[in-house]
């Protein structure tokens, strides 16, 4: 079999196990690697072929961190067809870099208010007044993305201001969870919403209950997407002048400010929906200015005197 028809027999039988944009990015990777070879038969791919392959672009300064999706999509490949009996590689041979550890980017209060300052307010313009409730809605419940995207009308309670998500992820354990916002998104969320059902008498929604569509161009209509509110962001950030921040940007900073008011680990964990305590960790890390502010706190004479641990005594001096 040559390795396009092998794809997309692959990609197909995906579809029933994995989310759609899980079996487009495998997909994708997939046919690189096919152009790469120039779609040779799946049993005449060896381990040499895919390590030049990630060698290559390694060489060319591909972010580390950005291989654990490609080896994924080469080793999920050939077990699917090891497993039916065809003599190809050991997907075990495929090695997974360890990711390199990065600081997450997390928004503050100023770099919200220049982002959203930047965002005409008196307009008619449906892509201004959707992003504006996007990012609302996203700065004030810490969700993902795509699970704001896969919202639908139904799902809202505009009088509480809450809605039930699907999680996007630990669906095992919390396939649904509450989110909520303050009166300034749902000030946002009814006039965008205002907005939607006047488009619809000129518009055909490809979902009829998506709370978020796609307002121009050739995709006008469909449900917006996760890349759609990247590109949002991105050029948000652009005209604003400041560091990109994306969805998770807003998430970690949401995790923090739970913290900072004086929430639990269990509050973040609940909140942002985590399946366990560990993920909740890493929206709980501080650094920089935060981390120092917040470790002066501890060292601070008021703070010692307040829990009757200052020392009442100079340190004692080493003798030499």
């Amino acid at each position: 079999m040559n390795f396009k028809d092998a794809i997309d027999q692959f990609s197909g039988w995906r579809k029933f196990k994995v989310k759609k944009q899980t079996v487009r990015g495998y997909d994708r990777e997939l046919r690189n690697f096919c152009l790469f070879l120039r779609n040779p038969e799946i049993e005449n791919i060896t381990l040499n072929d895919a390590m030049e392959y990630l060698n290559g672009m390694a060489d060319l300064g591909w972010d580390r961190n950005s291989f654990t999706g490609k080896c994924m999509a080469l080793r999920k490949f050939f077990e699917f067809y090891r497993l039916q009996g065809y003599r190809v590689i050991d997907e075990e041979l495929i090695p997974i870099p360890d990711r390199e550890p990065k600081l997450p980017r997390v928004a503050t209060d100023d770099d919200y208010n220049k982002l959203v300052a930047i965002i005409p307010k008196k307009t008619s313009d449906p892509r201004h007044i959707r992003n504006l409730a996007i990012v609302s809605l996203l700065w004030d419940t810490g969700a993902r993305n795509g699970e704001i995207c896969s919202l639908n009308i139904n799902d809202l309670n505009l009088e509480e201001k809450r809605a039930i998500i699907r999680t996007e992820k630990a669906k095992t354990r919390r396939p649904f969870r509450e989110i909520f916002w303050t009166e300034d998104t749902n000030d946002n969320l009814i006039r965008w919403i205002t907005k939607r059902e006047a488009l619809k008498k000129t518009v055909t929604f490809g979902e009829a209950d998506a709370l978020f569509i796609s307002a121009t161009s050739w995709k006008v209509g469909e449900r917006f997407t996760i890349k759609g509110v990247g590109e949002m962001l991105r050029r948000y950030c652009n005209k604003a002048e400041l560091p990109y921040m994306n969805a998770h940007s807003f998430r970690h900073h949401c995790g923090h400010h739970i913290i900072k008011a004086g929430g639990s680990t269990a509050d973040v964990m609940n909140i942002l929906g985590h399946a366990s305590v560990q993920s909740t960790t890493i929206y709980t890390m501080m650094h920089g200015k935060e981390l120092e502010s917040r470790a002066r706190l501890f060292l601070s004479d008021d703070w010692r005197e307040k829990v009757g641990t200052k020392t009442k005594a100079p340190y004692p001096q080493f003798q030499t």
